[in-house]
């Protein structure tokens, strides 16, 4: 049975106030938010004064953070030209990204989740086997590290970075091989790289009990190689409700976590597209019970 409580909403997809987005979600049905970036700043770079604040506002309304969606990873390979050690980039000082790691691990511990959204790097041009090997050498020291420390890192299934393919994000999950370390499954972005969206498509990451979240958003076409345009859940190109069903079908634990990406009206737009998932989930619930 798939419950209310499994939906939850990237708080950046309402709006960069963080009392505001926990106002909407709450009137909504929600009990959780993923975070991301808050009040225009990277949930990595919070102070600990600033990640009270957060809590404060949560405690207020009885919420609880599901998932930390950082940053970790999603930066070019230290052996690309682009790399740089001399700014404080997220994306293109490799060193800088990872040093967050065991700060995000922090935040995790400090709103009580387990999971840790995560990136496999910016492939950069074409994958070669060189940038492949030296991608999964650079990852299995956190992966033992997250198993260490009890947490799951969320790898999501990115357009620009080495798990852009289905084959790619399966060939990554094989070789990673670790308990700690699950699938951020992102059909939208799946649809950017023209791969299928549908639940036959995606057995195998449910076989393997490899999804351990999903982000959500609702291409409605593509523009360019990499670049789609999205919009309300429920008025695109993906069966949102035939992919929950599968979930469903599988016994899934974790969360369905919206994460919008319109263009235009995001806000009114995220409503929306929450009320629709409410609904299909609504449905589903009444499906089972009968």
């Amino acid at each position: 049975m798939v419950l209310l409580d499994q939906l939850t909403v990237i708080t950046d997809e309402l709006t960069q106030d963080f009392r505001t987005a926990l106002n909407i979600a709450s009137s909504i049905g929600l009990k959780t938010v993923e975070i991301r970036k808050i009040w225009n700043k990277n949930i990595a770079l919070f102070t600990d004064e600033e990640l009270q604040r957060l809590k404060n506002h949560l405690n207020k309304k009885n919420m609880n953070v599901s998932v930390v969606a950082s940053p970790f990873g999603k930066c070019v390979l230290p052996s690309s030209i682009w790399a740089t050690n001399k700014n404080a980039s997220l994306s293109m000082n490799p060193n800088y990204n990872m040093s967050y790691f065991d700060r995000i691990v922090e935040i995790s511990d400090f709103f009580n989740t387990p999971y840790i959204r995560f990136f496999n790097f910016l492939k950069m041009g074409p994958i070669t086997e060189k940038k492949w090997r030296e991608m999964i050498t650079l990852l299995k020291p956190y992966a033992d590290k997250a198993k260490e420390k009890k947490k799951i890192l969320v790898l999501e299934n990115e357009s620009v970075c080495f798990s852009d393919t289905i084959a790619n994000t399966i060939r990554f999950l094989n070789e990673i091989d670790s308990p700690a370390v699950k699938l951020n499954l992102d059909p939208g972005n799946f649809f950017s790289m023209h791969q299928p969206t549908t639940p036959e498509a995606y057995e195998v990451f449910y076989t393997n009990g490899w999804v351990q979240h999903m982000h959500i958003k609702d291409a409605r076409t593509r523009i360019l190689k990499l670049l789609s345009l999205f919009d309300v859940v429920g008025t695109g190109k993906i069966d949102y409700k035939a992919l929950i069903q599968q979930a469903v079908d599988h016994d899934y634990t974790g969360y369905f976590s919206l994460e919008t990406h319109a263009n235009s009206n995001l806000m009114q737009k995220s409503v929306d597209s929450l009320k629709y998932l409410k609904n299909i989930i609504d449905e589903l619930d009444s499906t089972e019970e009968e």
